[in-house]
């Protein structure tokens, strides 16, 4: 065999393998027996009629094309193996160039990788924004930790206030009539929380124990469509009336909690331990939008032209994605498409500049890999394998069975690659500073 490879507009190319002698040979016979096999004469069973009259009701067009079938995996693998550099993106399609008793010459057509054209990206900064953490700001954290363990106090005097949890029966009337779901007794509602109604809230303020009143409000637009829009009045009685009262900012406080762990004992260990989490999370934000930015810049300054498979694939690969998720959330997406007001295909479009987005930034990554040469080491797989089995419960064995090591060595080379650019692009946009 002998194959020739020819790279042709955007990704698409030709491989052409010319097969021949005693391989060629033997397809056609055994493209011979197997059409010979199906040939009906009358008087004779199928699959015994003699060899010299099957000569003349064989289709030999038949036999030619069910040899060049027999050949075309082994011819494809030969090409293959001969142009190592090719990379598939797609299944061939075949077709057949000449055909003879001597030889024949099958031509692949592929959908291959594109190619990647690198502009400057060494001049793309990753620039993550400076972080700072205010002691108002931890101070705010502080407080909301006493909120969230405030004991509740009956008042025993005074009326209503912001913050206070009144204690209220309630009835609402929509033109006079009781509707469904309006009713509540001893419901505990904290003035200020924003939970019921606009402007139920407010009108509850000033209020003392035992009082009654009518509440008029406007259901939001936006409400059930049976209240959207609708005036309606909540006959209101207090019930009682509870403050919370915060607990003093001690080290007993702070050993009390269950929010950190043991090390965090004191008012100090508590002040910077928040400081930390809050920066740590500004630092990851920071870190997470920059990053963003960087992939956008490196889009701006590397071309290439992406086939449409890659995008499809990625697409439905997407469509799942967001599927699954929805899912998470306890809501089927039939049902979320009707709530978005889009069928399956217009919701499936909406997602096609982020698929396009994605396949264009492993096509950019992995390029700039092959540029940086970048290498990934048996070492690093394990150690990935080893962190998926932490991560997921599972045995690093039973991982490998699921992902290849070569599947997982894309996915490591390409964040080496990310990573490796941004310590780089950083380190260059201090040296220009």
């Amino acid at each position: 065999m002998k194959a020739v490879y020819e790279k042709k507009e955007s990704s698409n190319a030709e491989l052409k393998v010319t097969v021949d002698g005693q391989q060629w040979t033997e397809a056609q016979e055994k493209a011979m027996k197997k059409v010979a096999a199906k040939i009906q004469v009358p008087g004779f069973r199928k699959g015994h009629v003699p060899a010299a009259m099957v000569e003349r009701y064989i289709n030999r067009n038949e036999v030619m094309l069910e040899a060049a079938e027999n050949v075309a995996q082994q011819a494809l693998e030969f090409g293959l193996d001969e142009y190592k550099d090719i990379r598939l993106v797609d299944r061939p399609s075949l077709d057949i160039e000449n055909i003879s008793d001597s030889e024949v010459t099958l031509k692949f057509l592929l959908t291959v990788y594109p190619d990647v054209e690198l502009g400057d990206y060494k001049a793309v900064a990753f620039k993550p924004a400076k972080v700072t953490v205010s002691k108002k700001e931890v101070d705010q954290q502080i407080e909301q930790l006493r909120l969230r363990n405030a004991s509740e106090v009956l008042k025993e005097e005074g009326k209503v206030e912001k913050g206070n949890i009144a204690v209220i029966d309630f009835e609402g009337f929509v033109d006079g009539v009781a509707f469904e779901g309006g009713k509540g007794t001893d419901y505990p509602l904290e003035i200020g929380s924003g939970s019921f109604i606009p402007g139920f809230e407010d009108q509850l303020i000033g209020l003392q124990t035992g009082e009654e009143k009518d509440v008029n409000v406007t259901f939001p637009e936006q409400y059930a469509k049976e209240l959207a829009g609708k005036d309606a009045t909540f006959k209101v009685k207090i019930n009682g009336i509870k403050e919370k009262v915060l607990p003093e900012l001690n080290d007993e406080f702070v050993a009390d909690l269950d929010d950190f762990g043991d090390e965090v004992k004191t008012v100090e260990d508590l002040t910077k331990t928040i400081k930390k989490a809050m920066k740590d999370q500004r630092t990851e934000e920071a870190e997470s939008k920059a990053t963003d930015e960087m992939l956008d810049g490196l889009c701006d300054v590397c071309k290439v032209d992406i086939p449409e498979v890659m995008i499809e694939r990625e697409l439905e690969e997407t469509l799942r994605e967001r599927e699954s998720q929805i899912a998470s959330y306890g809501m089927r997406l039939e049902d979320y498409l009707k709530i978005i007001g889009q069928s399956r295909d217009q919701f499936r479009e909406s997602l096609r500049e982020v698929a396009d987005k994605k396949v264009r930034i492993r096509l950019i990554l992995d390029a700039i890999g092959e540029d940086m040469k970048v290498k990934v080491t048996d070492e690093e797989i394990e150690a990935e394998y080893k962190g998926m089995s932490e991560k997921y419960k599972m045995e690093v064995e039973k991982i490998k069975e699921l992902i290849s090591a070569d599947m997982l060595s894309e996915d490591v080379r390409m964040q080496k690659t990310l990573d490796t650019l941004k310590k780089n692009n950083k380190e260059a946009k201090a040296d220009k500073e």
